[in-house]
């Protein structure tokens, strides 16, 4: 693999420095323990994804401002990934007419494979691709271990992805406030109480879903 620019090595460096402070929440000890979660001292923002979804249509993050996303990565070939499938689909369920959505993407398989995947088993929720648009996931090795990162079309680096499943919680503003690495314990009476926290957020400004038309996905 060619050595990546040194802009994005800053990027890589600065998002592993993210994900390597431990929380410092009310949540954090319970959330840690029990539901596999963690919360960052400092929410942040996340840079715009836009993807594209089975049907063609682009999707990006700023669709969902105001509302709480679970960023869920995730492929095909994904044990873990398929065991936390019901407990995301339990969140849609239970907290999507409130303001929470859950979006899969998925940067490894064939987009043509992804869409199959998703209409074969019914995915409880929306999948997105790259499909063209410049987005991907690059595997490095840093420190010694084995880690990827979300590269954006301008070719930096913007979100880890140290294993699969991983999950960003987003709030209202499109700033990450947790992640998972591996399935979360979304019905864990600690994770519930967090998404009630973000749902109830003036930050979050809970709005409908994206309505389903031309570059928007509900």
């Amino acid at each position: 693999m060619k050595p990546f620019p040194m802009k994005i090595a800053l990027l890589v460096l600065a998002a592993i420095s993210l994900l390597a402070v431990l929380p410092t929440s009310p949540y954090a000890s319970d959330l840690a323990s029990s539901a596999n979660i963690y919360l960052y001292p400092k929410p942040f923002r996340v840079a715009d994804l836009t993807l594209k979804n089975p049907a063609g249509r682009s999707v990006s993050l700023a669709d969902y401002r105001g509302r709480v996303v679970l960023l869920h990565f995730w492929s095909i070939t994904c044990p873990a990934c398929r065991m936390e499938e019901p407990l995301l689909e339990w969140v849609k369920r239970t907290f999507g007419p409130a303001g929470v959505e859950v979006l899969g993407v998925n940067l490894v398989d064939p987009p043509a494979q992804v869409a199959s995947h998703a209409a074969s088993h019914r995915l409880p929720f929306p999948v997105l691709f790259d499909g063209g648009l410049g987005f991907d996931l690059k595997s490095v090795t840093m420190s010694g271990k084995r880690t990827a990162f979300v590269i954006n079309p301008a070719k930096e680096a913007i979100l880890e992805v140290p294993g699969l499943p991983t999950t960003y919680i987003l709030n209202g503003q499109g700033q990450a406030v947790g992640y998972s690495v591996g399935p979360a314990q979304w019905n864990h009476g600690s994770a519930q109480a967090l998404l009630q926290r973000l749902i109830a957020d003036k930050g979050a400004g809970v709005r409908p879903a994206p309505a389903k038309h031309a570059g928007r996905l509900q």
